[in-house]
């Protein structure tokens, strides 16, 4: 039997791999977040930082997120370790050629949540799910990513299962996570992730690996895991575009003083949806995160990659 501590003492912590500095160049989140039970959910609200010209850091972001492909699409065995800048080159470009080779417009979604889940819940990412791609036409099964931590005040180990949705209406996208939630469960998905967990696990640390397939494993007597949901709601936000200001300084403080102000409506939004929500035992992270145009921030993705 896994003893409580055993988590705990290797620190899943060491294996995050996103660059909390690049990430925090380009992205604010407000002080402000929104906690409720039944089900319980964490709802944070994040913006674009503005650059010395004013203009949203869309680009800064895109490029945050191309720096990360090798980290984020493959496992540490598959990756091995480079040494020289064309071994790192030719990590990327096989990195790049998988994206190509998916050919959907939702990378640079999955990509952003697993910064978001690495920098904000420091959960890191457990399964590198795009390089288990095989053919080309079909969608990856399940979540947008599988993220794991350890909760050491409620001595468990919490898994989270990755949602993005970037869509241009704010309520289509809402609309949408929320039912991939659904159909998540409802389709028996969890038992499908949980088997990538087992047999795709992403790094070689063996002791590690074993003593959490033993938290995931419901057969054995180890202490279970906790089912939680990461979303990341990205939409279009036209207040961008009407900001009042000469100054960085003073845009971004009307930028701060808009969104926390549109904090009540998005709560609201979301609280209608969770209050119909028929999984209460869930828990739930949501990334609120407005861009000028979500058409405009994957046209910068595809750029950077």
């Amino acid at each position: 039997m896994v003893g409580h501590s055993t988590i705990n003492q290797l620190n899943l912590g060491q294996y995050l791999t996103a660059a909390r500095s690049r990430f925090d160049a380009c992205v604010e989140s407000l002080d402000l977040v929104v906690n409720r039970s039944d089900p319980t959910a964490t709802i944070r609200f994040n913006h674009l930082k503005l650059d010395g010209n004013c203009v949203p850091k869309f680009q800064e972001l895109a490029n945050a997120l191309a720096d990360h492909l090798v980290e984020y699409c493959f496992s540490a065995r598959r990756r091995g370790t480079p040494h020289t800048s064309v071994e790192w080159g030719k990590l990327h470009r096989e990195a790049r050629a998988l994206l190509t080779r998916r050919a959907t417009s939702g990378e640079a979604g999955e990509i952003l949540l697993y910064l978001l889940c690495e920098c904000i819940l420091g959960a890191p990412q457990m399964v590198a799910k795009m390089n288990l791609k095989t053919n080309p036409q079909d969608e990856i099964k399940g979540s947008d990513g599988i993220h794991m931590k350890w909760h050491e005040a409620d001595r468990i180990l919490d898994v989270y299962f990755g949602e993005s949705k970037l869509e241009q209406s704010l309520s289509s996208a809402l609309s949408h996570a929320f039912e991939s939630v659904g159909k998540f469960h409802a389709d028996g998905l969890l038992e499908h992730e949980v088997g990538l967990i087992t047999s795709h696990f992403k790094w070689i640390d063996v002791p590690i690996a074993q003593q959490i397939l033993n938290f995931v494993d419901r057969s054995t007597p180890a202490t279970d895991f906790r089912i939680n949901h990461a979303c990341l709601i990205g939409y279009d936000w036209r207040d961008y575009n009407t900001l009042v200001g000469t100054t960085v300084a003073e845009l971004t403080a009307d930028l701060t003083a808009r969104l926390q102000a549109d904090t009540i409506r998005l709560r609201d939004l979301i609280n209608t949806r969770f209050d119909s929500f028929e999984r209460k035992t869930l828990r739930v992270e949501v990334f609120f995160l407005p861009f000028r145009t979500v058409q405009e921030f994957r046209d910068a993705f595809i750029a950077a990659t």
